[in-house]
């Protein structure tokens, strides 16, 4: 098969789709999922908030302009307590460099 001509079958090919909701609780449901996830990557409640702010991570980019930076912070807060992480002494597995980029510390 062709590099630019795709089987249309082949169930390993990558489809985005775009999904429109009025749903006002998807937005929130989205940043909780991204924020459950790099919890459990082990990133801390800061790093997750510059991750957030960080237009080049365009899905919680997207939940941080629409929800404010308050509604994240009491996000993360939120899956942070459900998980019994304390944020003040919790060590971050994620180094962020001085531009801004995040590495994790087990792949060094």
């Amino acid at each position: 098969m062709p590099y630019d001509d795709p089987d249309p079958t082949d169930p390993m090919t990558l489809h985005g789709v775009g999904v429109e909701t009025d749903d006002e609780n998807a937005t929130i449901e989205m940043a909780q999922c991204f924020i459950e996830e790099y919890i459990r990557m082990g990133f801390t409640a800061d790093c997750l908030l510059k991750i957030f702010t960080n237009p080049g991570y365009a899905g919680p980019h997207l939940a941080y302009e629409q929800l404010g930076e308050e509604g994240i912070r009491n996000l993360i807060q939120d899956e942070m307590r459900i998980r019994n992480i304390p944020t003040a002494e919790r060590e971050s597995l994620v180094r962020v460099g001085a531009s801004g980029a995040m590495t994790l510390r087990v792949l060094e």
